[in-house]
């Protein structure tokens, strides 16, 4: 925030405390918020008081597997830790994970190209792929799921019935607590003949609503059985890209579609980045946004997009559902997720969108052995009067203790950043002579790029003195 009291030198005080605001690329660089920034990458505000690099990746499985992670699964049966499985799919293969051997087969001759989506029965785990024909695997033995659509896919538990799409434009189910009895009457078609297909299948509002989606419009089902079911378009101008483009945090749902991030309420959808992030996400590769994924991950849900020319996932957007901000991860290429409890604590894990790697998130300080790079670029400063002069004489950056990494650059009158001339750093205060002083606009920029560290900055401040005008 911006502090007008003079100093006894006669300088002004322009400080920012505050991170929390996240990324703005919707107005001019010298509009935005002192919380907000221009540009940032791998960063986040945890707190407010507090900038910090986002966390690391290590891998789980360090031998790669035949090809990327097409889908991941925890499945629990039994009171034993040992039957807590971490299910992986790659190659058209599914494996669970043993600590000790690595992956072992549970079910070969699955399509290789194709995500597998999973759903936990009573007896049993059920994959479907809406390629091969669904199966299932209690632990032992991986057979079919009998009665099931042959290409079934999406499976999820829903009024105690399992629930699938069985083509386009419709779903069907089981009869309850049934997984394989599949009565012809339990269909259902939402608009058919529309030209538009069923992506995705999401169960809202503490499970008392199954959200079947298109790609341009979202349907809710209610009720218990066929005959009380009963459907309705819920939103009519936005769809869900993908199988995993979709996101429940009651009371909302969140999701990926052509025209941007949505936030639905039960009611209406608000569009989350085109008034925050519209240049962000201008440069998304809206071709192969049905490979998306959006996962809550902590208070915060990560949207895993493809950016630029990419086919695949390879930018996460990150909404911090305290501060209703945005940041920007990169480094990351994701293809699927899940939370899985080992008896000691919740882990998050990744599928890598490119290679056969299990990925752990959130944890060290680099990824898989490489360096995080990460900047954030703040607001371009003009102390409320672009057309005077400043002259700009020193900046202190406040670290956090011990963690004081990142690089401080300034630029002037929007020219290139530049390495102020000197630094003291007394009690994690770090004190900077700005050379070139004079300009209209003054930008700060902290970067950091060391392997196996973090950085934590508290705050900055820049001293200037207005210019008589002329």
């Amino acid at each position: 925030m911006e502090n007008t009291a003079e100093n006894t030198a006669g300088y002004k005080s322009y400080a920012v405390i505050d991170f929390s605001g996240g990324l703005n690329n919707k107005v001019d660089a010298n509009l935005i918020q002192d919380n907000q920034c221009t540009d940032v990458q791998n960063c986040i505000a945890p707190i407010i008081g507090r900038l910090q690099r986002r966390k690391g990746q290590v891998k789980l499985n360090s031998t790669a597997l035949a090809g990327k992670i097409q889908g991941l699964h925890a499945y629990y049966y039994g009171d034993n830790l040992e039957n807590r499985k971490l299910i992986a799919v790659s190659g058209g293969a599914a494996k669970y994970w043993d600590s000790k051997n690595g992956f072992t087969d549970v079910k070969t001759g699955l399509s290789a190209t194709v995500p597998v989506m999973f759903e936990t029965c009573v007896n049993y785990m059920v994959g479907m792929d809406g390629v091969n024909k669904p199966w299932k695997w209690d632990g032992t033995e991986a057979t079919d799921l009998e009665g099931a659509p042959a290409a079934g896919s999406c499976p999820v538990l829903f009024a105690e019935k399992l629930f699938c799409i069985a083509d386009k434009e419709t779903v069907r189910w089981s009869n309850s607590f049934a997984p394989e009895d599949w009565e012809d009457v339990n269909v259902w078609a939402f608009d058919r003949g529309d030209g538009d297909e069923l992506s995705g299948l999401f169960v809202y509002n503490g499970g008392r609503e199954l959200l079947a989606c298109k790609k341009r419009s979202i349907y809710r089902l209610v009720g218990t059985d066929i005959s009380n079911f009963r459907a309705n378009r819920a939103e009519n101008r936005y769809g869900v890209a993908g199988p995993r483009a979709g996101v429940v945090v009651d009371p909302y749902f969140y999701y990926i579609s052509e025209d941007g991030i949505f936030r639905w309420d039960g009611m209406e959808s608000a569009n989350l980045t085109s008034n925050t992030i519209p240049l962000t996400w201008e440069n998304v590769n809206k071709k192969y946004l049905n490979t998306a994924v959006a996962a809550r991950v902590d208070n915060r849900i990560w949207f895993c997009v493809p950016e630029g020319q990419s086919s695949t996932n390879n930018l996460v957007l990150v909404y911090d559902l305290d501060y209703k901000s945005w940041w920007v991860f990169r480094g990351i290429a994701l293809s699927c997720f899940v939370n899985f409890n080992d008896g000691d604590s919740v882990k998050i894990y990744a599928g890598h969108a490119l290679a056969g790697h299990v990925i752990q998130q959130n944890v060290g300080y680099n990824d898989m052995g490489l360096a995080i790079e990460s900047y954030w670029v703040g607001k371009n400063f003009d102390g409320g009067d672009p057309v005077r002069i400043k002259k700009f004489k020193k900046a202190f950056a406040v670290d956090a203790k011990d963690l004081n990494d990142a690089i401080f650059y300034y630029s002037l009158d929007y020219g290139p950043f530049q390495a102020p001339s000197t630094k003291t750093d007394i009690k994690n205060v770090r004190k900077y002579s700005i050379t070139s002083d004079k300009g209209r606009y003054f930008q700060s920029k902290f970067a950091h790029t060391a392997a196996d560290k973090d950085f934590c900055l508290s705050g900055f401040e820049v001293l200037y003195k207005l210019k008589k005008r002329r």
